[in-house]
């Protein structure tokens, strides 16, 4: 089957021509574009298509809530309308799927060098499997076997409340608390949520606002920092960051029971694989009181292939059965 595949961001959108095979999928063609040059996602599609022949189905991945036909991006003066795009482009279906949905989507695609192991564990086939991920905001797929693949549930995982476990961590709660009103695990697992820990480190330190957060991509930045130890309060950062996401990593697999798996992308999480693979999310991930000896035995690994969300979103909706998405 040939498939238009998408993977649309706030800043950026990727197209594909995949080819599918069972569950294979093969990039025939990519194209990156950036959305700000253009009046909206009909005109991408229509200089990405130019010359191609009809797809099969189209099947588009959005960083957005969506109930599969329509979505209005939070960041992105776009609204777009599987229906219209169908219409227009004669697509025989078009598909709307959550961007995190599309990873889960994607995990029957990897291969084990796509994959970097931070725990081996002991997998138990057909077992549930989750996959989250940090990058603009928390994304949070549960998946469950269907059939002889995985099927990604409709998850607002990354909106579950912070649970501290330490001083420092009641400190944290109560700084975001103070900013935001009600702290998510999303408040501090994300770009935005990097940056108040780091807010955070400074006030603790008694210091004030520096460089790093005037930087053009403040995040960034401070993971560059903090990584290379060329700043204190950036390192903690990390450090802390760290830790709760192997916290937040843990709670997700006991709710659950997640013994096919967990498995961590986004955009953030492969660039901060040399901190996670320190030792510091394993500890938070494992330090569950009477079932830590079960946390020893979970698959956790690090996504690191760049194509997952192209992948998935041209593995979705495939079975007849799934007709509708849900929304982070």
């Amino acid at each position: 089957m040939r498939v238009l595949s998408g993977d649309i961001g706030g800043t950026h959108s990727r197209l594909a021509i995949a080819r599918v095979e069972g569950h294979r999928v093969e990039l025939e063609r990519v194209g990156r574009y950036r959305n700000a040059e253009h009046p909206g996602l009909e005109a991408i599609l229509a200089a990405f298509l130019d010359g191609e022949d009809r797809c099969d189905v189209c099947r588009l991945a959005v960083a957005g809530p969506t109930d599969g036909r329509r979505v209005s991006f939070t960041n992105l003066d776009w609204t777009v309308d599987a229906e219209a795009l169908a219409t227009r482009f004669r697509f025989p279906s078009a598909l709307l799927i959550n961007d995190f949905s599309a990873v889960g989507w994607g995990l029957d695609s990897l291969t084990p060098d796509l994959l970097a192991p931070l725990q081996a564990g002991e997998a138990c086939a057909g077992s549930p499997r989750v996959a989250l991920g940090a990058g603009t905001g928390l994304g949070v797929s549960l998946c469950v076997r269907h059939g002889d693949h995985y099927r990604p549930l409709a998850s607002e995982g990354g909106h579950i409340g912070f649970a501290p476990v330490s001083a420092e961590q009641d400190r944290l709660l109560a700084f975001l608390r103070a900013r935001h009103g009600r702290a998510s695990v999303e408040r501090i697992l994300s770009g935005p949520g990097l940056v108040d820990i780091y807010r955070f480190r400074l006030a603790e330190a008694g210091l004030a606002d520096g460089a790093l957060l005037t930087a053009d991509h403040p995040a960034e930045a401070i993971s560059q920092a903090g990584l290379a130890g060329a700043d204190a309060a950036a390192t903690g950062c990390l450090h802390l960051f760290a830790a709760i996401y192997g916290q937040t990593a843990g709670d997700l697999a006991l709710a659950a029971r997640a013994a096919g798996g967990i498995f961590l992308g986004g955009g953030i999480t492969p660039k901060l694989l040399p901190l996670l693979a320190s030792g510091l999310f394993l500890e938070g991930f494992r330090a569950k009181g009477r079932f830590t000896d079960w946390m020893h035995t979970v698959p956790v690994h690090v996504i690191l292939d760049p194509d997952i969300g192209l992948k998935g979103a041209a593995l979705a909706g495939l079975d007849a059965a799934h007709s509708r998405d849900g929304s982070r």
